[in-house]
């Protein structure tokens, strides 16, 4: 995901976040957790956590540009 000028990944911590790897055909909301460097680790509805790298992550407020 390409952070906005003055966002960073702490301003997403407990927020929700869509993640999908194909421009949005597929993919699954869910809830940061925590980041590193090169990993976002995302916690789905049922609990479950995942790393998936930046480049998959969306904020919210994309999809309503779509």
């Amino acid at each position: 995901m390409g952070l906005l000028e003055n966002e960073s990944w702490d301003d997403y911590i407990n927020k929700e976040v869509y993640i999908t790897h194909d421009s949005g055909e597929t993919g699954f909301r869910g809830t940061v957790k925590d980041y590193n460097e090169v990993f976002v680790m995302v916690e789905d509805d049922e609990g479950e956590q995942f790393e998936v790298e930046h480049s998959y992550v969306f904020g919210t407020w994309v999809l309503e540009d779509w």
